[in-house]
């Protein structure tokens, strides 16, 4: 007779999400992103380029991480135009992927639209 071990899971889910910012050049901005789940997830930052691909190894800083949970923060230092765009937090195990996704707009910056 063979014995195994079940593993409990615990599904993988967002606490705090980023969210929708905006932001004048040479401001600074920070997004958050806590996730939990077990086996406990990883975050990582994307920014969505213009031209709809992923620029990955964005630098955040992994500010607490006990139990089942990770508190992540992507911190944007005097902002410039190329910073503007979206930003994805995705959370992962080796179960499951989840993603958050927040805009970094520009502050003062006005739309206006003429009728001819």
């Amino acid at each position: 007779m063979s014995s195994f071990h079940s593993v409990d899971t615990k599904p993988l889910e967002f606490v705090n999400v980023p969210v929708n910012q905006t932001a004048s050049l040479g401001s600074n901005v920070t997004f958050n992103c806590t996730a939990t789940g077990y086996p406990k997830p990883t975050i990582t930052w994307e920014k969505v380029n213009d031209s709809g691909s992923l620029q990955y190894n964005l630098t955040a800083e992994i500010v607490t991480s006990d139990g089942n949970s990770i508190f992540s923060q992507l911190v944007i230092t005097e902002v410039k135009s190329k910073d503007y765009g979206i930003y994805r937090c995705v959370a992962k195990n080796n179960v499951e992927e989840k993603i958050s996704i927040a805009v970094l707009g520009s502050k003062g910056i006005s739309c206006y639209v003429f009728a001819v």
